[in-house]
């Protein structure tokens, strides 16, 4: 089971209230799409009937805007507007404070809003968490043949047979909708016409690296970045946000990660990787002749040194739980490492040695059992990606250099450097990138913000995939129905009634995509299981 906090910290989306909930309603009538579509609302009210449920079926939703997004307003505005068009349902609409949410959604709440960043970009990520019989979400979701499903899936290392199983998993998930996908989060960049080789970072392994950027032509220029994402710490151990990752993603090395374009891990410090022939040991052999940019040796031991750290700190702000896979790690010699693990060919384990418990450190710098300051880091120029740090200011100005030695999956820096700034309001970023003071905008605009750029001169907006997901969850023991089968069909019919376009389109202007199946758009094994049943795309 994953850990959940950096949930709720990847998903605070601070976005700016960008329309009135009445402007929804009215662009919904003037497209003439004031009704729902009579096929779907004959199929939701068919389904009703069939199961004996009395109509309209009262529907207690709650939301959350002080950590969604105060837009969330406007989202579940048009959600109960959607249902209540159909007849069928009558929406009481609730919020409550984020602390006494997350604490209240599991016994509670019969139906809420919920939204998932992922560990790592592996379709697993997105369905064990939810449907296994731990599922964080406690929703009383238990189905056997589900868990069996998910169990043959985790240990199939053939690609093209893991995805097929991945996609029949959701077809079955679909049929009985104990959560409801919505949503996508799309990665959005704003940068200067003369900017090249933003959209390259821009994939399904959802880490923005910095090798491939370059202005106006010029291998030498210096890239000026702007986010208002903020750093909680430099030591890999003892951070789980993405901001703090971004910056660890550009500097420190893994022993597998991505490729530009490829959500697949990749050897990075590793020459290759595989299981033992039982599949308890995933075993790979290290590049030699590896320094830190500081000259201190990079090996097999410096490997061993990270994970043995990150499970012996096991900060609660850190994503040492993503190990709990992993035993002991063992080296038989220099160039080899030897990762022992609990049950045998877990093909996640691969995604996790990329995700943020991934970054290796340098084992003549850090601390052993616990935290290393981040001066201590920077002075000691303890890196080994992409890019050194030559200044840094914490949430104010990072400075990179790029690293001459590192020549590894994410390629040589094409470019001079990247000054990267830190925005306490994403107004004053708008107004930098509009007049040239920055290069890139990374993270994050409102969406009224950015669909004004994308009329602007002098800018370019970039959408790539988005790991981030937002799905209505169902306590299938205090949701209304009188009967299990009572109840599936008031979540078909809620399923029939929603159009997630409108939704993306409406309220979120692009910068959300229609999420159809519980694997997002990017991710191997995606799939439209649930628009395929129930429609609503």
């Amino acid at each position: 089971m994953r850990k959940t906090p950096r949930i709720a910290a990847a998903l605070a989306v601070s976005l700016v209230a960008a329309l009135a909930v009445t402007a929804c309603a009215n662009k919904r009538d003037e497209s003439g799409d004031d009704t729902k579509d009579k096929e779907a609302q004959s199929k939701a009210q068919q389904v009703l009937e069939d199961a004996g449920v009395s109509t309209p079926v009262t529907l207690n939703l709650q939301y959350n805007p002080d950590h969604y997004g105060d837009i969330s307003d406007q989202e579940y505005a048009l959600i109960k507007e959607q249902l209540e068009a159909t007849g069928l349902f009558k929406v009481n609409l609730q919020s409550t404070e984020w602390v006494t949410y997350n604490q209240q959604r599991i016994s509670d709440y019969p139906v809420y809003q919920l939204g998932w960043y992922p560990d790592f970009p592996d379709a697993d990520n997105y369905l064990t968490p939810f449907f296994d019989k731990e599922n964080f979400l406690h929703n009383g979701f238990d189905d056997a043949n589900i868990q069996g499903l998910l169990a043959e899936e985790r240990v199939e290392l053939d690609e093209a047979t893991r995805v097929a199983q991945l996609e029949n998993l959701q077809a079955e998930l679909a049929k009985q909708l104990s959560t409801i996908p919505l949503l996508q989060g799309s990665q959005v960049a704003v940068t200067g016409l003369d900017m090249e080789g933003v959209e390259t970072t821009m994939d399904a392994s959802f880490q923005f690296r910095f090798a491939t950027f370059v202005k106006g032509g010029d291998p030498a220029a210096k890239i000026k970045v702007g986010t208002t994402d903020e750093v909680t710490g430099l030591d890999p151990a003892g951070t789980y946000d993405n901001g703090s990752f971004l910056v660890q993603t550009n500097v420190f090395p893994m022993v597998l990660s991505f490729k530009q374009g490829n959500p697949v891990p990749t050897p990075d410090l590793a020459e290759s990787c595989d299981f033992s022939e039982d599949g308890l040991k995933f075993i790979c052999k290290i590049k030699p002749n590896l320094k830190w940019a500081n000259g201190n040796t990079l090996d097999a031991n410096d490997i061993k040194f990270t994970y043995d750290r990150q499970k012996g700190i096991n900060d609660p702000n850190g994503p040492s739980s993503l190990l709990t896979n992993l035993e002991s790690v063992t080296v038989p010699d220099p160039l080899t490492v030897e990762f022992n693990l609990g049950s045998p060919n877990d093909v996640t384990f691969a995604q996790v040695l990329a995700s943020p418990v991934g970054p290796v450190v340098d084992d003549e710098v850090f601390l052993a059992d616990e935290l290393t300051p981040a001066n201590v880091i920077v002075e000691a120029n303890s890196f080994a990606g992409p890019y050194t740090i030559t200044t840094f200011s914490v949430n104010e100005l990072i400075e990179y250099a790029p690293n001459p030695s590192y020549d590894s999956v994410q390629g040589k820096a094409a470019n001079g450097g990247v000054l990267m700034s830190y925005y306490k309001e994403s107004t004053n970023m708008r107004l930098d990138i509009e007049a040239g003071e920055i290069d890139v905008v990374w993270r994050t605009l409102p969406p009224t913000d950015i669909s004004q750029l994308e009329q602007a001169d002098g800018v370019k907006v970039l959408h790539g995939p988005g790991g981030e997901i937002r799905y209505i969850v169902w306590n299938l023991e205090t949701m209304p129905g009188d009967s299990d089968a009572q109840k599936l069909a008031i979540r078909q019919a809620v399923a029939y009634s929603l159009n997630r376009t409108e939704l993306a389109d409406q309220v979120y202007q692009g910068t959300y995509t229609p999420l159809c199946s519980y694997v997002p758009d990017g991710v191997p094994g995606a799939t439209e299981s649930v628009c395929d049943l129930y429609g609503g795309k």
